[in-house]
This record gives structure tokens, sequence and C-alpha cells, in this order.
């Protein structure tokens, strides 16, 4: 349901001063995963981090959030989860609108080496060069190390997804509008 009356500043000062403690439970949460030897993530929904190399020092790649899209609203859906979230960064069958951290991934290793890539998402993901480093980035985000954080209020996940990416300063995480 969406907020219809005005929040006053002490509830948003509330949410601000507990961005830390998520923080600390995001870090500290059980690493999931897909595949053999790995433990699903709950469904639930929130924020999660996808990180690499947690025995010799975490780094910190990608933050991201599932909750209430607009879409499930409209139809009286429920609320994403971080299982499905996973499987659609990481499925090979997923999209360029689902596996975003991974086409992220792609384009950057492309740069401009493919010089005939066309300019739009979906062209370049059907791209038969780019398609072939789309797939391999799908399964490095598969291998990748996957922490969540429950977060009930799809308000205090939707502040609390930038807070995380720039206190852990993640690369993939990008704020421009598309």
């Amino acid at each position: 349901m969406p907020r219809s009356q005005p929040q006053s500043a002490s509830a948003f000062l509330a949410i601000a001063g507990g961005l830390e403690d998520r923080l600390a439970d995001l870090l500290s949460s059980e690493v999931y995963g897909r595949g053999p030897g790995r433990t699903p993530p709950p469904r639930t929904h929130g924020v999660y981090l996808f990180s690499r190399g947690a025995d010799d020092g975490s780094e910190h790649l990608y933050v991201g959030r599932v909750g209430l899209t607009e879409r499930a609203r409209a139809v009286g859906g429920g609320h994403s989860n971080f299982r499905t979230r996973l499987a659609g960064h990481t499925r090979p069958s997923s999209g360029h609108n689902q596996a975003t951290f991974a086409f992220r991934l792609a384009i950057e290793e492309v740069g401009t080496a493919i010089t005939d890539l066309p300019p739009t998402r979906a062209q370049r993901a059907i791209h038969p060069e780019f398609e072939a480093v789309f797939a391999q980035k799908k399964d490095l985000v598969t291998s990748l190390e996957l922490r969540v954080v429950q977060i009930e209020d799809d308000f205090e996940s939707y502040i609390f997804e930038p807070y995380a990416a720039f206190r852990l300063g993640t690369p993939y995480n990008s704020w421009a509008t598309s």
C-alpha cells in the first residue's frame, strides 16, 4: 500500500539511525548461493550483497534489493524474494533485465572490443559475441557469495540499499536513471 500520509522527519531519522546496524546484519549474514553444496537464500525480502572471497577479506561487489514491485502491486501480488532474485541474476536463460549485475560485468569486460555492439541492452544481449561474455558473467555471479538482510518495510530497504552500496564501496552499483 502506498504511503498516503506525509511522514515526519523523526520517522526518517529513526530509519537512518538504524542503517549501520542493518549493515552489520548484512555483513554477518549466512552465505547463500545456487548449485551443489550451497544453501539457497530465504524466500523473504530486503537487501542482498554479492561478494567475492570472504575467507581472505571480502571484496563487496554489488548491492541489490527485493521487495514489492509496482507490477506486483498493480495486480495485487506479493513481494519478490531473495531466492527468485538470485535465480534471475544467475540462470543461463535470464535476460538483460533479470541478470542486471552480470550484464554490467559483461559490458565492462567487452568495453570497446566489439566494434559493432548495438546501442540498446536488448540488442546487445543477443549479439553473438556479447551473448557469450554475458553467459560467462552469469556463471561468475553464480560462484559469488550472497548475503541478505531481511527488511519488511519497503521504504526502509529502499533507503538501506544505496547506504550499503555507499558504505561498502561496491563498484557495480549505479544510481544513474535509465
